[in-house]
């Protein structure tokens, strides 16, 4: 199959056309969707091996407040709805999905740092918390070599 020249602009511009009628009926972007789904991924981390630790937990808090700059009571609510769509979910591609089309490749990088920091925090990496991690990076499309620059430079941190 052929496309002319002008053929192609038609269609793009057909397609430009029809992505603007859909997005006119989608709700208002979330200010917070990123930062939610980035807490969802993190509570997983921290629920890893079975249970939530309280150092575990205050990484979480640490890292979504330092990374989305967010306090307060902003902060608590994000936290609440996080941990609840992290309980409800049944997989995590939506999230990982979302963070990777809109992150940048070295906020991704920080992400799976987070995710260090977290599995860390307990004193303890369970052989679950780095299967999952391993998991995550990848599905963010952070390269091997990242994750384990960002595994020795949470560990010195630890």
């Amino acid at each position: 199959m052929r496309f002319s020249q002008t053929g192609s602009i038609r269609m793009t511009a057909w397609f430009e056309q029809l992505k603007s009628i859909v997005n006119r009926h989608e709700a208002d972007a979330d200010e917070h969707a990123l930062a939610r789904a980035g807490a969802v991924i993190l509570f997983e981390m921290a629920a890893a091996d079975d249970e939530y630790q309280a150092q575990e937990l205050r990484m979480v808090q640490t890292a979504i407040e330092g990374a989305f700059g967010l306090s307060g009571e902003e902060l608590e609510e994000l936290m609440a709805e996080a941990r609840s769509l992290r309980d409800q979910s049944v997989s995590l591609h939506d999230f990982t999905r979302s963070l990777r089309t809109g992150l940048e490749r070295k906020q991704r990088d920080a992400l799976v740092g987070w995710m260090w920091k977290v599995a860390l925090s307990d004193g303890h990496l369970d052989r679950f918390e780095e299967q999952l991690l391993r998991r995550l990076a990848d599905l963010l499309g952070v390269p091997h070599e990242e994750f384990i620059r960002q595994k020795h430079l949470a560990l010195e941190k630890s």
